[in-house]
């Protein structure tokens, strides 16, 4: 230790003012570097999620008329997103994202979702339901 502060003795001013200067001159370099290329790569992972889409209903079976709550849950994509729900009925489509729907008659339906982004990138599920 006496071979240390004997060497800090003597540059002891200098050991002072040499730590800021290195500490400080590292730091300014390295920070726009890092912080330019984790930027850049932050968007480039924003703007390439890849759109996922899952179909869901609350209730997937019982007696006509039976209404049913469907929902879509989307993660991923770039918006706007366009929403289409087909119900297999033969009733018009539906561009909500969570709607209720009404089966009046009998049988086995399966509800497709499909989900498609502003860069055309699309995915699909879909639902059965029975209806007795």
């Amino acid at each position: 230790m006496l071979a240390l502060p004997g060497c800090g003795g003597g540059g002891g001013g200098g050991q002072g003012e040499t730590p800021k200067t290195p500490t400080t001159t590292a730091p300014a370099p390295a920070q726009p570097g890092t912080t330019g290329t984790t930027t850049q790569q932050g968007s480039e992972e924003d703007e390439g999620s890849p759109l996922l889409a899952w179909a869901d209903v609350d209730n997937d079976e019982g007696k006509a008329p039976l209404t049913v709550q469907l929902k879509a849950d989307i993660e991923g994509g770039k918006a706007p997103l366009k929403v289409v729900w087909k119900f297999g009925d033969g009733t018009p489509d539906s561009n909500e994202t969570n709607p209720k729907h009404t089966y009046d008659k009998p049988g086995k339906y399966r509800a497709d979702l499909e989900v498609t982004d502003a860069t055309g990138d699309s995915d699909s599920d879909y639902v059965e339901i029975e209806v007795q």
